[in-house]
């Protein structure tokens, strides 16, 4: 046997073998449609709303909007530079 009969054997079995699979589903799923519908899972949750801890602690929510908003805009920034607000730690390179 030569490796090309070789090949063309497993290609063939594997050819087979797919397509007998893809048949097998094929008639699968042909077999009606309630069976699809047999099966939908449905969830019901009742969950009320609670505050929040950071809420809670600092009240309104209303006292600091730096650390709520995750920074300032770039002309806050340099504006908070200019009032010497802002202590450098390291040295910036551009």
């Amino acid at each position: 046997m030569t490796w090309i009969k070789f090949t063309l054997w497993v290609l063939g079995i594997y050819t087979s073998y797919y397509a007998a699979l893809i048949c097998w589903d094929f008639l699968r799923t042909n077999r009606g449609g309630t069976a699809i519908d047999k099966h939908e899972l449905t969830f019901v949750e009742d969950i009320l709303p609670v505050k929040s801890l950071v809420e809670e602690i600092t009240g309104s929510g209303k006292e600091s909007s730096i650390a709520f908003s995750g920074g300032v805009s770039l002309k806050q920034l340099f504006n908070l530079a200019r009032e010497e607000s802002v202590e450098y730690i390291k040295s910036v390179s551009f």
